[in-house]
């Protein structure tokens, strides 16, 4: 007999099986209530996964097969999958889709945060609120994206992928964090990389224990208002300034102080001269709100040494003084303040994406920052304890500084297109002065064209288009402050372009050969 050759097949090697879509049959979406679109989807999916009928694996739709099934614009099915895949709830795999997050297991259901139900119609309040002065209404983080809005990171430039591989971690490892009731001055790991991170960057000289996390800034500056202030103490404010200051010492009883600012930031003569007996100076000295300038070095020695004398508190807002362009940021007055006088506020989610909400406060002292802490837990408790954790190990881990040394560049050069994109087709008639630092700059319009009722018709055509008396108690010059952080070069030169249809839709007897020789002057 011959010999039987026998063959043996190798096995071949199992594919990776990807698991078919869910229908989301339960999203249900209603067009005439006030709920925007997108934060009713945000809604639903966040109960289906707290809930657990969605779970850990599943598979979701794409975001286009979602928006036709919906019918509503991809773009918002977009937005709400990047929030739900920041906090944590999905996970997106390279060429397989987007997946409810294997973290998700750890979570107990009994942990679901409960929707709360429609307010009741608000029928008489003892403080007036000021919110509509103050913030235009509120703005859902999820809602698009609008040309020239301020203060607004360019999130398709956030380190998703970094962060969402910190986010998996924090939430397989949930059960280690406490999660009942935490510490309302914030997660420890947290408040000790922020103390590490503002001594090097800013100069500031503080512990964890000084330290009081919020949700935002916002929180921030009302605490500060109901803690420093009593009713009928003036207070110094900058003129133009941030309605969010103000609104905020109004419905604690002080007094706005309105303190003009010039090219080296708050006038300090006028202030003394007028308001001396003033318990409060809210400033924005590395990049003053909204006109950009810069608190000089001896106007803030000055200033310490006469709240010193005085017993006044300062609120330093940090605001916007990472991304500065080209110069090494003044330290902090809290770096300089030897008598204990310098709250100083900041905010993480203007850095990284709105929707993370989260600020802080460096108070000067632990019997301080005790008292705003019992302040804050009396309406609030802690911040999202997650958040918190997957922000603490942004920061250690470095990632935050190298995202803003990055964004730095990439909003310069936003400016720079903006400012190329006006001069090329709105000459003369709106001159932008560049800023030093942050996310928006001032632009002066020509003498025929009206800052205010620009505003209002830009706002009736999707555009945010502020003009400078929106943030000033008196009298403002004719100029507009306009966004360019959150844009792309294609999206700011859409703004620019549907800015020049309005202004030549309202202002036609402005001749061209005007417009092309016109010079528009600032005041100074």
């Amino acid at each position: 007999m011959g010999k039987r050759t026998i063959t043996i097949k190798k096995k071949e090697p199992l594919m990776t099986k990807i698991p078919p879509q869910i229908l989301l049959t339960f999203i249900t979406l209603e067009r005439n209530k006030q709920q925007s679109l997108g934060r009713q989807l945000y809604t639903q999916l966040r109960n289906a996964l707290l809930g657990g009928m969605l779970r850990p694996g599943d598979r979701l739709p794409s975001t286009r097969d979602l928006a036709v099934e919906l019918g509503i614009a991809r773009n918002t099915v977009l937005h709400v999958f990047e929030q739900l895949l920041i906090e944590g709830f999905l996970s997106g795999k390279t060429g397989s889709g987007t997946f409810v997050s294997e973290g998700l297991r750890n979570l107990s259901r009994r942990s679901a945060a409960a929707i709360p139900p429609p307010e009741p119609a608000l029928r008489q309040i003892k403080r007036p609120l000021g919110l509509n002065e103050a913030f235009g209404g509120h703005e859902s983080s999820l809602e698009e994206i609008r040309p020239f809005q301020i203060s607004v990171p360019l999130v398709s430039s956030f380190p998703f992928d970094t962060w969402t591989r910190l986010a998996n971690a924090v939430h397989r490892d949930l059960h280690r964090l406490h999660l009942g009731y935490d510490d309302a001055q914030g997660y420890l790991p947290l408040r000790e990389a922020l103390a590490a991170h503002l001594r090097i960057s800013r100069s500031i000289h503080c512990e964890a224990e000084n330290i009081l996390i919020t949700h935002g800034s916002r929180q921030a500056i009302h605490l500060a208002a109901e803690l420093l202030i009593g009713p009928g103490d003036a207070c110094w404010m900058e003129e133009p300034g941030y309605n969010g200051a103000k609104s905020a010492i109004q419905r604690f009883g002080g007094k706005t102080c309105a303190i003009p600012v010039g090219e080296h930031g708050m006038d300090l003569d006028y202030a003394i001269a007028h308001y001396p007996g003033a318990k409060l100076a809210y400033v924005t000295p590395s990049h003053q709100f909204p006109l950009g300038s810069t608190l000089s070095l001896d106007a803030r020695v000055r200033l310490l040494n006469y709240a010193a004398a005085q017993g006044m508190w300062i609120i330093e807002d940090d605001y916007d003084s990472e991304f500065r362009y080209n110069s090494r940021p003044l330290p902090a007055l809290q770096g300089l303040d030897t008598a204990g006088n310098v709250v100083y506020l900041g905010s993480l989610s203007k850095v990284l994406f709105p929707a993370l909400r989260l600020g802080y406060l460096v108070l000067p002292n632990r019997e301080l920052a005790r008292a705003f802490t019992i302040a804050k837990s009396a309406i609030d408790g802690q911040c999202n304890i997650a958040s918190q954790a997957i922000a603490a190990q942004f920061i250690a881990g470095g990632h935050f500084s190298r995202h803003i040394r990055k964004m730095k560049l990439r909003y310069k050069s936003a400016q720079d297109e903006l400012v190329s994109l006006l001069g090329r087709h709105l000459p003369g008639l709106v001159k932008p002065v560049p800023a030093e630092a942050g996310m928006h700059l001032v632009a002066w319009l020509h003498p025929d064209l009206d800052a205010e009722f620009l505003s209002a018709k830009a706002q009736a055509q999707g555009m945010v288009l502020h003009s400078l008396q929106r943030y000033s108690l008196g009298p403002a010059g004719n100029a507009v402050v306009l966004g360019f952080s959150g844009f792309t070069k294609k999206e700011l030169e859409h703004g620019v372009l549907e800015l020049k249809s309005l202004i030549s839709d309202f202002y036609p007897l402005v001749p061209e050969s005007e417009k092309e020789r016109a010079q528009v002057r600032s005041p100074g």
